[in-house]
């Protein structure tokens, strides 16, 4: 600096005192320069001081795993998510993941927590190659849990980061295996009567051509298996119905003794076939009025008693009564039939399901009519209750809200 000040200061001097200025006005001039110069030493140092000073601060670099443990993504995200750490424990999870499994997991080595060998798995190749990984595992809580794990490597250039979010894929996996099912007994209670009717179509062409006799027989196998056929397609369509409109409650007011009372004449020829009788204990005259659409109820207690008659043996009693509580309306039916299981019990209103104590009985049987009945009155909210004793008989009992 002093440097420039000479390049400066000198060349000016000698021009000004050539032009024949006095001294006063040459010495006013290095004056001049000399407090500009010294002025603009002292501006350059202080910004010297400020640049050094920040210079000397250490700066501050954001870690990308605790941005996103902050973050509004990572609190209030409706599923389940949880940071690991490069030994696989979790560092931290989000309040979803605490509601979902009951429990905080921070803190734990995730093999602990979830006990997943897919996990595992995905989380050591997401190690070493990936930067995402997507996989399908199955989780033992209170229940089993079907679920999709997403791995995420988080870029961190100290720490290995991996951010895991799981979705619950449980229902889907339940329908689907629903669907599936379904699939495979419709195909099966489809086959049946179908290999049935053609073989007896084949005997009657062939060897029973001329026996007038058999063919006859064989015509009314035919003719049974066909209606058999005819009761599954209906059960199904009926089925079918009621799941589309379950969501939707009725309201419409419907006079449940009159409802009953039709059901019991629709079944009555059935029991006398049986030589069963149908014992009704309400009077058909008095009123009683739930909430509810008429023909569906009608199609609940059709099923209700058919199933009595079919798993009762002939000579023996149904009995039908009306009770109520505070909310609903309780139709009971009680028959004296083969009884079911206790391990049975639980399963009965699944579609095709038969007890193993009414094997001897299922010919007539579609195995869709406690099904239909659960969905009925599910769509009503109501519910089904049913006690049972093997080889003493059952009480079903249909609860309907009153009307009001």
């Amino acid at each position: 600096m002093f440097k420039l000040f000479v390049v400066v200061t000198i060349p000016a001097v000698i021009l000004i005192s050539q032009a024949g200025y006095s001294l006063l006005s040459i010495s006013s001039l290095v004056v001049f320069y000399i407090i500009s110069f010294y002025l603009y030493e002292r501006v350059n140092d202080s910004q010297e001081i400020v640049v050094k000073e920040k210079s000397s601060v250490k700066p501050i670099k954001l870690n990308q795993s605790s941005v996103i443990r902050e973050s509004p993504f990572f609190k209030n995200n409706k599923e389940p998510l949880m940071l690991l750490d490069n030994s696989f424990k979790i560092i931290s999870s989000n309040k979803s993941f605490h509601n979902f499994f009951g429990r905080s997991p921070d803190g734990k080595n995730i093999s602990l927590v979830l006990r997943s060998a897919e996990l595992d798995n995905a989380i050591e190749k997401l190690s070493i190659t990936d930067n995402y990984i997507s996989v399908d595992l199955t989780v033992f809580s209170v229940v089993q849990k079907h679920l999709t794990a997403q791995l995420f490597h988080i870029n961190d250039s100290d720490d290995f980061t991996i951010l895991v979010m799981l979705m619950d894929r449980t229902n889907q996996y339940i329908a689907e295996r629903l669907k599936t099912d379904f699939v495979s007994n419709v195909s099966h209670e489809l086959r049946t009567p179908l290999a049935s009717i053609l073989g007896f179509l084949e005997t009657i062409e062939g060897p029973a051509k001329n026996d007038e006799e058999k063919k006859r027989e064989f015509y009314q196998i035919i003719r049974s298996e066909a209606e058999r056929m005819q009761r599954l397609v209906n059960d199904l369509l009926s089925l079918t119905r009621v799941e589309e409109s379950e969501f939707q409650a009725p309201s419409d007011k419907v006079d449940l003794l009159q409802c009953l009372d039709s059901a019991v004449d629709v079944v009555q020829v059935i029991a006398e076939k049986k030589s069963i009788v149908i014992k009704c204990d309400f009077s058909r005259d008095n009123k009683l009025f739930v909430r509810g659409n008429h023909d569906q109820l009608l199609e609940v207690f059709e099923n209700l008693l058919d199933n009595a008659i079919t798993y009762t043996d002939d000579d023996k009693k149904v009995s039908v009564s009306v009770k109520q509580d505070i909310n609903y309306q309780i139709v009971e039916i009680t028959d004296q039939g083969v009884g079911i299981g206790e391990q049975d019990l639980a399963r009965i209103t699944e579609r095709f399901f038969r007890c193993t104590s009414s094997l001897d009985y299922k010919r007539h049987s579609s195995g869709l009519g406690l099904s239909i009945v659960k969905h009925i009155l599910n769509r009503h909210e109501g519910k089904l209750e049913v006690t049972s004793e093997l080889g003493k008989g059952s009480i079903f009992r249909a609860y309907l809200p009153i009307y009001s």
